[in-house]
């Protein structure tokens, strides 16, 4: 699975708008009270903790440990669990009754290799189960991550622990999910240029959702490479007046479980 180092508590102040983004997938999903819902990638647990106040039977599972002690901490009376999607089943989620749906947003492009996160989706899921999904598409953060890797190449970095998520096209996407054993119901790509918080830098995205780039960095050098992140993102057009926006490509899609 593809990794990040993360801060969870900085995620929710400065990064809330990736869950808020992501809110009107409920709305798609249309879970029902009783209904058992897995919320896949559930981060801080924004989305489970909506699901779990309208009666549903909601798990909430993520393999980062501190975005669910986030998350336990905001939402005590939901259940979450810590469990890689590649090692997802219903026996790791001491669980016998199989979901009725998966909602998952803004997690999927972490998962690698793709093909068996979907299977073990199928997994956990019904027949006729629904899974409710928004991602990264094709050319997502583009610019963010070319302003990253031109900074590291023009300190001597070398690029190997710079994260290559899975960024797929709609054809990609659909193929993947019918092999796994899905009927694909709904799948779309769309832009989505999104501001940043005030305050938040285009250097600073990389900090939260490139961790483990900064963390091989000498200290003394993150001054360095904050300025030149900046002066990329700037040419390539990622900064409005004075603000700044993430160049993101979204894919979403409505699958059920054949």
């Amino acid at each position: 699975m593809g990794g990040n180092s993360w801060d969870a508590k900085d995620y929710d102040e400065r990064f809330a708008f990736v869950g808020e983004l992501g809110d009107d997938l409920l709305a798609l999903l249309e879970a029902r009270p009783g209904e058992a819902v897995l919320d896949l990638g559930c981060g801080t647990g924004r989305h489970a903790a909506t699901l779990a106040a309208a009666g549903v039977d909601v798990v909430g599972v993520d393999a980062d440990e501190a975005m669910l002690d986030e998350a336990r901490r905001n939402h005590p009376d939901v259940a979450f669990a810590q469990v890689d999607v590649l090692h997802l089943s219903l026996a790791a989620l001491g669980r016998d009754r199989p979901f009725d749906a998966c909602i998952s947003n803004a997690a999927l492009h972490w998962m690698t290799p793709q093909e068996q996160a979907l299977r073990n989706v199928r997994g956990v899921l019904r027949v006729g189960g629904r899974f409710v999904a928004e991602m990264g598409g094709a050319g997502n953060i583009n610019a963010l991550d070319r302003a990253l890797r031109s900074s590291r190449a023009a300190m001597s970095l070398d690029d190997a622990t710079v994260v290559r998520n899975y960024f797929p096209t709609v054809g990609e996407q659909a193929a993947l999910l019918e092999d796994c054993g899905f009927r694909v119901e709904d799948a779309r790509w769309f832009r989505r240029p999104t501001p940043l918080t005030t305050g938040v830098s285009a250097s600073d995205w990389t900090k939260q959702f490139r961790a483990a780039t900064w963390q091989a960095v000498p200290t003394e050098r993150h001054q360095e490479l904050e300025q030149r992140i900046d002066r990329y993102a700037a040419e390539l057009g990622l900064r409005d007046g004075d603000g700044w926006f993430a160049d993101y490509c979204r894919l979403r899609f409505v699958a059920v479980a054949a």
